[in-house]
């Protein structure tokens, strides 16, 4: 029996996440599907790379299939799904609607504002009802597109409280005025086309006879009013029916568009998963349907929903009906208010990296799509939160609203680190310069001389008052930009990354580190398939936001096949992004919120494969730029920016306070000074322990891992270094023992990594004398042919010159210095070398035939041919 049918996942998901060699439920899965699967809410903090993906998206996509197949649906699902109430995407901003959709009012007394209810009639003669209970009010019926304000265009029938009924902006007189506490009943007739009124019982008689036009079109109840409060009632019984009208609330659904799409297999979606980037949508999408690969009888229907893509896809797909929506909550949003998605079937709401999207959630629309989702049901909606952090106040208090008696699967969600992952700060300092030279820094560079193109900062004399009064700190703050790019190229050198996620601040610092190390590798920027990008040490991609969404996908790709080394990115990329077995990654700024942190360093580590997330920190404040200008930086003026101060805003997107002793003023600029050293302890607080610093000269994490400059790097840096007293055996023993061994990329606690490291420790001393005596041997042996070569030539040129005129390959190789043996095993002698007979030309060689072979210094002559081989026997 498989792991993950022990936990009641289905044999055709199974051999889907099989093939994907997930044979085995991470600690998350294991806790996480069967409460899922067992129904109710579920909130999971679980840190990053732990599998949280498979954790809802196996049970929400079996119970989706399950629901279509009939094994969950209940007898009352259609019925809900044709449930009739006030749409609270269809009104104006002023109308307020109470919780089960039948009452509604507006403040507003200055202007009309409306609302339209959600059946739409197409065929038969129903009815609704409306009690008055204060203001002036309309009430009617109208097209889905007609203006919320009743009456003013042709596609929409009124009669108002002043006993005036309304249409295309025409009021004329009908039945009588109506107040506070009358009831008025509104009548459709699709047979014979028309619409009339009754007043508490009373038939008002026929207020319109619908035009040719509208004949065909859907009409929908409708209300609207000035400082109004108005109560409808849309199902029976009616308090005052009226003989062959039938509550709309109970309509035929072959009478409506909403019932009439059902029959020809339109299907609303049953589960929608919220993700707070497109990248990260996508991620989850291709996810979600490869776990769907075998699904069939019938098969589930998922859909992306997210920028960038042709509209008209998406509206075809939603027309053809979709069973899981995957997308970013702006645009399944917008979609939503249009009225192109329907959420009223939906069994399953996801927020995955709930607390990012809490943050982006500026508008609160997260409250009100769960209160659209789950108004007037009967049934259970499920609400799931995942993320590494769900332990902020603004997310608990989301989870409050929107969650009913949740059940935590809490792993090491708050002030948690993955065991995988090793991170470690790297302090520069701009007041020493580098200890490398540019050829040292970037040794696999074809231009190491190259140096990073700068943010601009600088370019200029600051605009800043509190600039001018520190000089110093604004040459530390240009130092710092010109040592970080370096630092990062002499990381990657000497760790032979070959697949390293690169995190900067913004867009301008990914373009620029991008432009410094394709310079160093001598190319232009990567272009895709059509070259391997490994002809550059240091390709690379960028992933940011101010990139298409194409180029980002095609730039994800290629570094995750391998094509390219190395992966730029702002913090688009910091959660959720899936890149598996990832082994390094650098950042080159600390995030200003502390959270992200988190998220950056979790990309790698995952999977249980061993990580190492490096932070390179500046011990001095940076200059930066923080563009609040219209354009956003890219029209900032005077040219390169607005170099005056400006106040941040805090990780709640609150302006933080004013602080004149930190520099955090508004000189209505468009940068601010990035404090690192505060960033970093605040680091140390989040994760509650202080950080592993690594050596800034030999790259060595004391307890972590030893230098990867191996032996001879050490050497040199002992011998450049102050001399100090040398550790003791038992010192040198404990930390040798400390610094495990650690292969990044592959699985923790691996023993035959292990085992390979100690055989390699062993033989590495018997192949560097090897290396040694072969590297001696090879020269000897070139010695001994140059000498033998050299006679060779002197004696065709001199043809009459004795045997002592000839210098003698032996007399060659003894005049050549003597080659400094090993001291393990000392160098073979050569054998001694016959001297030269006397000749009078080129040297006869006895072959096969008549014909001598003529020999001469560069190989046998064109005319004697090659001779042949001589019979051993």
């Amino acid at each position: 029996m498989s792991a993950f049918e022990e936990l009641g996942i289905c044999p055709e998901i199974i051999q889907a996440v099989e093939e994907d060699d997930w044979l085995l439920p991470t600690p998350v899965q294991q806790e996480a599907i069967p409460l899922i699967l067992g129904g109710g809410d579920v909130l999971v903090a679980a840190e990053t790379g732990s599998g949280k993906t498979g954790a809802f998206g196996l049970p929400c996509l079996q119970i989706v299939h399950e629901t279509l197949r009939g094994k969950c649906s209940t007898r009352k699902a259609h019925a809900l799904n044709l449930k009739c109430e006030l749409n609270l995407n269809d009104k104006d901003m002023f109308v307020l609607v109470t919780e089960d959709g039948m009452e509604c009012k507006s403040e507003d007394d200055k202007r009309w504002n409306g609302i339209r209810a959600t059946i739409e009639v197409m065929q038969g003669s129903y009815m609704f009802e409306v009690e008055v209970v204060e203001g002036l009010l309309r009430v009617g019926w109208s097209a889905g597109f007609a203006k919320l304000e009743l009456g003013i265009d042709d596609k929409s029938f009124g009669f108002g409280s002043t006993g005036k009924k309304s249409w295309n902006r025409k009021f004329e007189d009908y039945g009588e005025a109506f107040e506070e506490g009358d009831i008025i009943g509104c009548l459709l007739d699709r047979e014979k086309q028309t619409i009339s009124f009754t007043k508490n019982g009373r038939d008002l008689g026929v207020a319109y006879k619908l035009p040719p036009d509208m004949q065909r079109i859907g009409l929908k109840p409708h209300i609207c009013g000035k400082g109004f409060m108005a109560a409808a009632k849309f199902d029976g019984p009616m308090e005052y029916p009226v003989e062959g009208y039938t509550p709309v609330g109970e309509i035929d659904p072959t009478h409506t568009p909403q019932g009439t799409s059902q029959a020809k297999g339109k299907r609303p979606p049953l589960c929608m998963i919220l993700e707070p980037t497109r990248d990260l949508a996508e991620q989850t999408y291709k996810c979600m349907t490869t776990f769907n690969k075998y699904l069939d009888n019938p098969t589930v229907r998922i859909t992306l929903f997210v920028g960038g893509i042709d509209e008209k896809e998406q509206f075809r797909a939603l027309e053809e009906g979709v069973d899981i929506v995957v997308g970013t909550l702006q645009k399944l949003m917008d979609y939503v208010r249009r009225g192109k998605l329907d959420v009223t079937q939906l069994k399953f709401l996801v927020l995955d990296e709930a607390d990012d999207l809490q943050k982006k959630d500026d508008r609160k629309e997260i409250p009100r799509l769960n209160a659209q989702i789950k108004r007037g049901r009967r049934d259970r909606v499920q609400t799931l939160f995942f993320s590494a952090t769900l332990h902020t106040p603004e997310v608990v208090q989301m989870i409050d609203e929107i969650t009913s008696r949740p059940i935590w699967v809490d792993l090491k969600g708050k002030d948690s680190v993955p065991e995988t992952v090793h991170h470690v700060a790297l302090y520069i300092d701009p007041y020493q310069d580098l200890q490398w030279s540019d050829a040292e820094i970037a040794v696999r560079a074809k231009a190491p001389k190259e140096q990073p193109e700068l943010d601009g900062v600088h370019t200029k004399p600051t605009m800043s008052s509190i600039d001018r009064n520190h000089p110093d700190a604004l040459k530390m703050s240009e130092k710092i930009k010109m040592m970080k790019p370096k630092m990062v190229v002499k990381l990657a050198d000497a760790f032979n990354m070959s697949q390293c996620l690169v995190f900067c601040r913004t867009n301008v610092d990914c373009n620029n580190l991008e432009d410094y190390m394709n310079r160093l590798g001598g190319t232009k920027a990567y272009g895709g398939k059509m070259e391997t990008g490994k002809e550059n040490p240091y390709s690379c991609v960028v992933l940011a936001g101010m990139r298409n969404q194409d180029e980002r996908r095609s730039n994800l790709e290629s570094f995750k096949e391998g094509d390219v080394r190395f992966l730029i990115c702002t913090d688009v990329a910091a959660r959720g992004i899936d890149i598996a077995g990832l082994p390094f990654v650098i950042q080159t700024t600390l995030p200003d919120d502390i959270e992200n942190y988190i998220h950056r360093i979790g990309r790698c580590g995952r999977a249980e494969r061993m990580g190492l997330a490096i932070s390179v920190v500046a011990t001095e404040k940076e200059k930066v730029w923080y563009h609040k200008c219209p354009s956003r930086g890219k029209d900032c003026k005077p040219w390169p920016g607005n170099t005056k101060l400006t106040i941040p805003f805090g990780p709640d997107g609150k302006l933080r306070p004013r602080d004149d002793a930190n520099w955090i003023i508004d000189e209505g600029g468009c940068s601010i000074w990035y404090d690192e050293p505060d960033l970093i302890k605040k680091v140390e607080t989040r994760i509650g322990m202080p950080m592993k610093v690594m050596d800034p000269e030999d790259f060595s994490v004391a307890g972590v891992l030893e230098s990867p400059f191996g032996e001879a790097g050490k050497k040199r840096l002992k011998k450049e270094a102050t001399v100090k007293e040398p550790p003791s055996r038992r010192a040198q023993m404990r930390k040798k023992e400390e610094a495990a061994v650690v292969v990044y990329g592959a699985k923790k606690g691996d023993k035959t990594i292990a085992m390979t490291a100690k055989h390699t420790s062993a033989l590495a001393p018997v192949v560097t004398e090897l290396a040694s005596l072969e590297k001696e041997i090879q020269q000897i042996f070139a010695k001994v042919m140059r000498g033998a070569q050299w006679g060779n030539v002197a004696a065709q040129a001199g043809g009459g010159m004795t045997q002592h005129a000839t210098r003698p390959a032996s007399a060659n190789l003894q005049a050549s210095p003597k080659p400094k043996a090993s001291p393990a095993v000392a160098a073979p002698s050569p054998a001694p070398v016959a001297p030269t007979p006397k000749t009078e030309g080129p040297v006869d060689m006895e072959v096969d035939g008549d014909t001598p072979a003529k020999r001469v210094a560069t190989g046998w002559a064109s005319g004697g041919g090659k001779p042949k081989r001589k019979a051993r026997w």
